[in-house]
């Protein structure tokens, strides 16, 4: 699904020479989470994105990548009806290889964009990860707080409706012959892009597949983008990106000085993350991603491979810094100051957050993104916290949460 959109601005009201280098301006920049592709590269005969469309993956590895796209948007599709097991096979023993022998792989563009194929590990075992990032009681904000700003399993989804813990399943030999799969969907809002300051919100359709593979535990998550996100709205990164201090206007546009009038959308976006026991009972996760983003103005995209891999390592240095420290507080922690936040009014959560608002005013002062009159007003008089949304006043406090149990830097210390 696409829509095109035209920009805010009055188009009538600009000359023509004005309007070719707003154009070119608009064409040039990224309108996500990820760094802009040149104009010149994107009409290029030699761009290497445009010239590799297929890909290299064999042709049974596409297949599997195309069944486990399709399943995710059917609430019916089962092990075995609508999600084959070969074929899940195949993907996962491509994906369960060395990284060095997978280095160069390149998926085909889809609908949602070009795509990328990336191979990592984290140092954290398969239960401990799944405990934390799978736990509904646990916004994923607490888990990956240099990507999302907030995300929520909606209602209905079977993670929540079933009262599934994954974690406690991970040693299931069971699930060799008989893998668990889940349907839902999880509404995210991410970050301040670092290029554009650009942040959206889109709601995900999501599979969740438990299983085993050559003996080792395995699960596979899907998700893809039911609809166009709501439009890029002006973000600021405080700061150093690394700190996971955020300030976000409410304001359509980019924060990029130049570009700040485009509208801008993330039109589509699929992932496939494949995550599995380095070996059985293993102290080590392998992490596999296949990823694909469509986002742009005025239903163009102008995202390439390179600024989606930029994206997945951002996404996977914030998580690492969380997941790996020796500092991170229990699961149960997290998840019982998150009820405590859950139950206290927009009063209680404004007044919780008064001293960070007052401490951003200082900082603002003396930034020049934050000083800007979009930030500026919301921010002056210590007033952050009256423009947030209760939503947003607990994530806010979650995140501060997590920066203080996990020895961050307190904003302007």
């Amino acid at each position: 699904m696409s829509m095109s959109f035209l920009p805010s601005f009055s188009v009538a009201a600009r000359s023509a020479a004005s309007r070719a280098v707003s154009l070119a301006v608009a064409v040039a920049a990224v309108a996500c989470f990820l760094t802009l592709a040149p104009l010149s590269a994107l009409a290029s005969d030699d761009n290497p994105d445009k010239s590799s469309e297929k890909g290299n993956l064999p042709e049974p590895l596409e297949g599997a990548i195309s069944m486990l796209l399709a399943a995710v948007g059917d609430r019916n599709a089962a092990f075995g009806k609508g999600i084959d097991p070969a074929e899940l096979r195949t993907l996962l023993d491509f994906a369960m290889q060395p990284a060095a022998a997978t280095e160069k792989a390149l998926p085909a563009k889809r609908d949602p964009g070009y795509g990328i194929f990336y191979r990592s590990q984290i140092g954290a075992p398969l239960d401990k990860l799944l405990r934390y990032c799978y736990d509904p009681a646990i916004p994923q904000e607490a888990v990956f707080p240099a990507s999302i700003r907030s995300s929520r399993w909606q209602p209905g989804s079977d993670i929540v409706k079933n009262g599934v813990r994954l974690w406690e399943r991970v040693p299931d030999q069971g699930l060799a012959d008989a893998p668990l799969v889940l349907h839902g969907a999880e509404r995210e809002e991410i970050t301040p892009d670092t290029f554009s300051g650009c942040y959206y919100a889109y709601t995900l359709n999501r599979l969740l597949v438990l299983m085993r593979h050559e003996g080792r535990a395995v699960l596979v998550s899907v998700s893809r983008q039911a609809e166009p996100s709501t439009v890029g709205r002006k973000g600021a990164i405080v700061g150093k990106d690394a700190d996971w201090e955020y300030v976000y206007s409410g304001v359509p546009g980019a924060t990029t000085r130049g570009i700040s009038w485009m509208d801008t959308y993330m039109y589509d976006s699929a992932t496939i993350t494949v995550f599995f026991e380095d070996q059985p009972g293993s102290k080590t996760t392998g992490y596999a991603l296949f990823k694909w983003v469509k986002a742009g103005w005025a239903n163009l995209n102008v995202v390439q491979r390179k600024h989606i891999r930029s994206g997945a390592e951002r996404f996977l240095s914030g998580f690492r810094q969380v997941l790996e420290s020796d500092r991170l507080p229990p699961a149960e922690a997290i998840a019982a100051r998150t009820g405590e936040f859950d139950r206290m009014n927009e009063d209680a959560l404004r007044t919780a957050l008064a001293d960070y608002s007052v401490r951003l005013a200082v900082v603002a002062k003396e930034d020049s993104v934050l000083s800007r009159d979009d930030f500026w007003k919301i921010i002056k008089d210590g007033a952050y916290a009256n423009h947030l949304s209760r939503e947003e006043l607990v994530s806010a406090l979650l995140k501060n949460f997590m920066k203080e149990r996990l020895g961050k830097p307190a904003l302007g210390s």
